[in-house]
């Protein structure tokens, strides 16, 4: 969900919320034209209903799916959204172009964090993905821990990272002109 100034009625300028007792957070935004502006609301007031979530994600739910190979180890987050941009470049594209990603700069509620990362929980959920916590490698690294994805977990919990599989398809594991070419930004 983005979140808007009721100054400016921006979301450029607004930074991520400040959690404060009483499931209240702090919202500041830095818009030069007001100085800074802050403001307090609710966890619930902000969180979309998740019958509104799914209603997005559900165009991602069986090409996610398809981006999970059944007898792989764990694969690190990044290596399944690379998938979904490369299989369904027009969907990712749209989706970007609706949400923003962090290869273009530090971002609150992007499509990883918010579309993608709930569609591949919802298919968690449903029995068809399971995943863990590992670390978090290359363009992913400033997260510290990702998502590792697996349709069948395999017995000896191996786990492919984003870094690994750059080296295997002779990528950088960083961000890329490449990698922003032909997308927008909201």
């Amino acid at each position: 969900m983005i979140i808007t100034c009721p100054k400016c009625f921006a979301a450029d300028d607004v930074l991520p919320p400040r959690r404060l007792p009483d499931r209240l957070l702090q919202y500041r935004c830095t818009n030069p034209i007001h100085g800074n502006h802050e403001w307090l609301t609710t966890r619930d007031a902000v969180q979309a209903p998740s019958d509104v979530q799914e209603g997005v994600t559900d165009e991602l739910l069986e090409p996610l799916s398809r981006c999970i190979d059944a007898d792989a180890p764990f694969v690190e987050y990044g290596i399944v959204e690379h998938r979904l941009r490369t299989r369904f470049p027009d969907l990712f594209a749209a989706h970007v172009a609706e949400q923003g990603h962090s290869m273009f700069g530090p971002r609150a509620y992007t499509a990883s964090s918010v579309r993608f990362g709930v569609a591949l929980g919802r298919l968690e959920r449903t029995g068809d993905l399971v995943s863990e916590y590992g670390p978090a490698t290359g363009a992913w690294h400033h997260n510290g821990q990702v998502t590792y994805w697996a349709r069948n977990p395999p017995a000896d919990r191996r786990r492919t990272t984003w870094a690994e599989y750059c080296a295997e398809i002779g990528r950088s594991p960083q961000w890329t002109d490449q990698d922003r070419f032909g997308l927008r930004i909201p």
